[in-house]
């Protein structure tokens, strides 16, 4: 049954950490009867293989003080006797049972591998998000974001970035809550920044003095020049954004910023309340003399902590945070638990997005290598693990949303029909196929530097969609530029200061995109979940 979240920080802690425990094991149980593994067997094989790699490791001890030993005995020449006839035999006998362990060693993992395989086999990246929706119903998970999706946010929730050059989409994970779509997006962004360059350079002159003694006399000096330069530098940093799509607020915008206050104590949060409090009053007056749509709302707490200021509709603001909303968010940005507050929270009319630094640099989607195992054992408290980190990610990735009532509803007023596409794929799930492919095939060969890759479909061919594919980057040619520094024997000199001269390139390339399915037989480039680019 599909309920609503009404306090998404509590609700975490009392019904779906262990829920989705739950929910996870019964996932592996059941992958586990589907592979058919002899799950005992496996134990005593890597008992086995533990107890040897145990052996092997005091015999490689022993072998290696017996040799130190013989050493040591060589040393003194009076022992080399001893050496012949007790040490040398004895060193090879340890050198053939190491070998023999090192030979079982390897026999019993390859034999808890072949165990393994089949249960290995099973897992994929939809484990994870098939466990979350078994978690919380309302959510779910496509299996690509379609072009169906992506031109709805942009047609009837203003969500409108994927034409920005600056911005490359390394993967997405779409889908919707409740019938609101929403897509993850780990993006790799380029802005131009500067870079410092330093250069040096040491003269040499010489001078003449006077001597304690009132003789004239030469001494030669020395100094090092120092000279820098700034000159442009790309910067490319990524990130990971949940844009989600609500109606709720449609003419609403605001901005707010992580301000990591869990991390301080309640007294110093009080104080740091009492404060934003006269900036409120100050700030209501100066709207009220200056006749702007701007009043502090009666909860100073929410206000300050929250601190969305810059809102741009205020019947709409109050409509979407209600005193619900406002007391769940509170507890959000106040809670020592989950991550604090780690959110920055933008809003632009319908489309909302929230960047978390706990997301920052974790993957979209949860790869099973990172619980592939020899070890039924291993692999199942890996996979337990790994999920569960998932899951309190992706959940308080969705709790400043979920702590919005409105927002969990479903879309209830008329939405604009969104028309039929020859193409099949959203423009950000080619760029994270694009950004699958290996550079050689995609890039300039003079390139330097990370590339922004940008798609546009150009057709449909034997089912597939046809793309090209846009890479921006950088060659990088090495210049010098001669500063003149006054030095200390009053000239100037020349001091050559290396630096990076970054030339923009453009390659450009077409590929086809489709599922696994159609994609067999043909050149596969990159995949991404179930589908394919190839050429």
């Amino acid at each position: 049954m599909n309920e609503m979240i009404y306090n998404p920080l509590k609700e975490f802690d009392s019904k779906f950490k262990s829920l989705h425990l739950e929910n996870t094991k019964k996932h592996f149980e059941a992958l586990t009867l589907r592979s058919g593994i002899d799950v005992e067997a496996n134990r005593k094989t890597v008992k086995e293989y533990v107890s040897c790699n145990e052996q092997l490791t005091m015999l490689r001890k022993k072998l290696t003080w017996i040799r130190v030993l013989r050493v040591l005995c060589c040393i003194t020449l009076l022992l080399i006797p001893l050496v012949i006839i007790k040490l040398t035999p004895r060193i090879r006998g340890l050198r053939g049972d190491v070998v023999l362990a090192e030979n079982k060693a390897a026999e019993l993992l390859s034999e808890a591998t072949r165990q393994m395989t089949p249960l290995c086999a099973l897992f994929s990246e939809r484990d994870a998000l098939d466990i979350i929706e078994a978690t919380v119903p309302m959510l779910s998970f496509a299996p690509c974001f379609s072009v169906e999706q992506e031109e709805n946010m942009i047609i009837n929730y203003d969500f409108c970035d994927h034409n920005n050059a600056e911005q490359s989409s390394l993967a997405v994970l779409a889908g919707h809550y409740n019938e609101n779509p929403f897509v993850f997006e780990k993006r790799l962004t380029h802005k131009m920044g500067e870079a410092v360059y330093h250069g040096y350079k040491v003269i040499r002159w010489t001078e003449s003095y006077r001597g304690s003694d009132g003789k004239r006399r030469t001494r030669t000096r020395t100094q090092t020049l120092h000279a820098s330069v700034i000159k442009p530098k790309p910067i490319y940093t990524t990130e990971v954004l949940l844009s989600y799509c609500a109606q709720g607020g449609p003419d609403l915008s605001f901005t707010r910023d992580a301000t990591h206050l869990d991390e301080k104590s309640e007294r110093e949060i009080d104080r740091y309340v009492k404060r934003g409090e006269k900036k409120l009053k100050r700030l209501t007056d100066e709207a009220i003399k200056e006749n702007r749509d701007f009043t502090s709302m009666s909860n100073a707490d929410f206000e300050v902590l929250f601190d969305a200021l810059d809102r741009t509709d205020e019947v709409q603001f109050r409509t979407l945070f209600t005193p619900l909303a406002q007391t769940n968010m509170v507890d959000l940005i106040r809670s020592k638990s989950g991550y604090g507050d780690d959110f920055h929270f933008i809003k632009e009319k319908r489309t909302n997005r929230i960047q978390t630094e706990h997301s920052r640099t974790r993957a979209i989607t949860l790869s099973p290598d990172a619980y592939v195992s020899y070890s039924y054992d291993t692999a199942k408290e890996s996979f337990i693990d790994k999920n569960a980190e998932y899951f309190k990610a992706v959940y308080f990735d969705f709790a400043p949303l979920w702590a919005i009532p409105l927002y969990q509803e479903r879309p209830v007023h008329s939405l604009e029909p969104v028309p039929e596409y020859a193409q099949s794929y959203a423009y950000k799930e080619c760029e994270a196929l694009a950004n699958a492919v290996p550079p050689k095939h995609v890039v300039h060969p003079r390139t330097k530097t990370p590339a922004i890759l940008k798609s546009s479909f150009v057709g449909t061919k034997d089912g597939a969609d046809e793309v090209s594919v846009l890479a921006y980057s950088y060659d990088i040619e090495k210049r010098i530029d001669f500063i003149p520094v006054l030095g200390g024997d009053g000239r100037f000199h020349s001091v050559p200061v290396p630096w990076d001269d970054y030339l923009p390139l453009e390659e450009s390339r077409h590929f086809l995109i489709s599922t696994a399915e159609r994609a067999m037989g043909t050149n596969i480039l990159g995949r991404r979940g179930e589908l394919c680019i190839f050429d």
